[in-house]
């Protein structure tokens, strides 16, 4: 029975961007609609059989899924769901606009639904030379996807994230390749010598130096894919230029999966070395992003760009909470990962329909949209607040949870100086808020006719965010508990 969900799961959004790629109109939706809805069924189902039952393999144990997998597993089909919910509208703008060609439709549709399926395939394997095969693939369909529009910005942008993110990927592959050497003294020339699972059980026996050189690939590596500075660079362009929904997809699930890569090798690195060598790269690295995001939240002119450094300073209160680890910090970044997913998600697609409506996407345009645009504009300010961590929003108590489990784990002057950083990052993210929704109007005065059924799609999840910073239910405080069992090793 498992071997045929993950069948469905993984053939869907593949079959489905095969028959997209040829259509267009109404036919290309109904192929788009009935993949999803056939990829999330499939998903959120083997991912609540795994938070029941608990890990489960198909195809002779190529496939295996753990709490850590189905979590990212929902938030990848949830948040892909939302995104092809938005792309109907982003699509007819762009043909307004003569942007796209006749045929860029079915292409678009097909691309995009083999980007969810890569992305569905990160949390299914166990291996984690196909964990890089997959992670691989992401890049090369959702660089596609960047581009589509063949505006010069657009190309340009999709090159940039094509060649770092292969380069960064590359040094992924020399971290994979070094943890198979790391193990071969114990294991041999084993196939198993790359599962997970496998590395865990043998972790205190894996020869040190290969695992220390082979986590620091891994931070170069998969740094690079989920944006953490250095390896950043890529980001704001990519983000900015891609289709918006595209954009929600790549803040909300691409990057946390380039994090849950980093958590596995993080995860054997700890349970080889000790937690102290592989936390504090991670540290050094969080604080870091979060340090160098700010200076451009404060003066940034792109509405687009604004989203994608704040996604900068997200991964890199990841990555610090991450390190910190102890119970209360990694029940931060659990949660932290979805609150994140949703709320950027539903941020950039209100800023795209923002942007074709102003038709400009400098911050200082974008103005007055209290009255020009009650639900983009007003999602948006609401959701830049949430985003900067503004009680009730639930990123707001993550924060807090990760600040203080690192002072309780003994990381006190890195934690005050995560606490000051980021909460300069609000004041400039609210500032840019207030002058979004309150500022004077500019070439949109006028109110247009409220979309009921779009508010209705962007307001749901900011609000479950908010609601979740107040109260955390028993199923969803089970599953992330169920998620933090699986980092046990850097969760005493």
């Amino acid at each position: 029975m498992n071997d045929w969900i993950v069948a469905a799961l993984l053939l869907a959004p593949l079959l489905g961007g095969l028959a997209a790629w040829f259509l267009r109109g109404r036919t290309v939706k109904l192929v788009a609609y009935a993949s999803m809805y056939v990829a999330c069924s499939a998903g959120l189902g083997l991912a609540v059989a795994v938070f029941r039952t608990g890990r489960i393999t198909a195809f002779g144990g190529v496939i295996s899924i753990d709490a850590l997998g189905a979590y990212l597993l929902i938030l990848t089909v949830l948040v892909g769901a939302m995104a092809l919910a938005a792309s109907p509208h982003y699509i007819s703008h762009e043909f307004a606009a003569n942007k796209l060609g006749p045929r860029d439709e079915g292409h678009y549709y097909a691309l995009f639904l083999w980007f969810v399926g890569t992305l569905v395939a990160v949390p299914l394997v166990d291996n984690l030379g196909l964990l890089w095969v997959a992670i691989e693939a992401t890049t090369v369909v959702s660089a596609l996807l960047v581009g589509i529009n063949r505006s010069p910005d657009a190309i340009e942008a999709a090159w940039k994230y094509l060649i770092l993110g292969t380069i960064g990927v590359g040094f992924a592959l020399l971290a994979t390749l070094l943890a198979y050497a790391s193990s071969v003294r114990v294991l041999g020339e084993s196939s198993d010598a790359l599962n997970w699972s496998t590395l865990m059980t043998i972790a205190p026996q894996l020869n040190p130096n290969l695992l220390r050189l082979s986590f620091v690939f891994a931070v170069a590596g998969y740094g690079t894919k989920m944006g953490l500075a250095p390896f950043h660079t890529w980001l704001p362009d990519a983000h900015s230029q891609a289709p918006s929904p595209i954009s929600a997809l790549l803040s909300g699930v691409s990057l946390i999966a380039a994090f849950y890569a980093l958590v596995r090798f993080h995860l054997v690195a700890a349970a080889g070395l000790g937690p102290a060598f592989s936390s504090n790269l991670l540290i050094f690295f969080g604080l870091l992003s979060i340090a160098v995001a700010l200076p451009f939240l404060i003066r940034q002119e792109d509405i687009k760009r604004l989203l994608a450094y704040s996604s900068v300073e997200h991964m890199g209160v990841l990555a610090l909470g991450l390190g910190f680890g102890g119970p209360l910090a990694l029940l931060g970044v659990i949660a932290h990962i979805g609150f994140h997913a949703f709320t950027k998600a539903t941020l950039f697609i209100s800023a795209g329909e923002l942007v074709h409506q102003y038709g400009n996407r400098r911050l200082s345009a974008i103005r007055g949209t209290r009255t020009a645009s009650p639900v983009a504009g007003g999602v948006l300010g609401s959701g830049i607040v949430l985003l900067g961590g503004l009680p009730p929003s639930g990123l707001f108590v993550t924060e807090f949870a990760i600040i203080v489990g690192g002072v309780t784990r003994g990381y006190g002057l890195a934690a005050a100086l995560a606490a000051l950083l980021l909460a300069l990052c609000f004041v400039a993210l609210a500032v840019h808020g207030s002058r979004i929704v309150w500022g004077h109007s500019g070439p949109v005065d006028a109110a247009r006719e409220i979309d009921w059924s779009m508010a209705l799609r962007l307001a749901l999840p900011l609000l479950a965010v908010a609601v979740l910073g107040l109260w955390t239910p028993g199923p969803l405080a089970s599953a992330f508990e169920s998620v933090r069992a699986v980092m046990a090793v850097i969760g005493a």
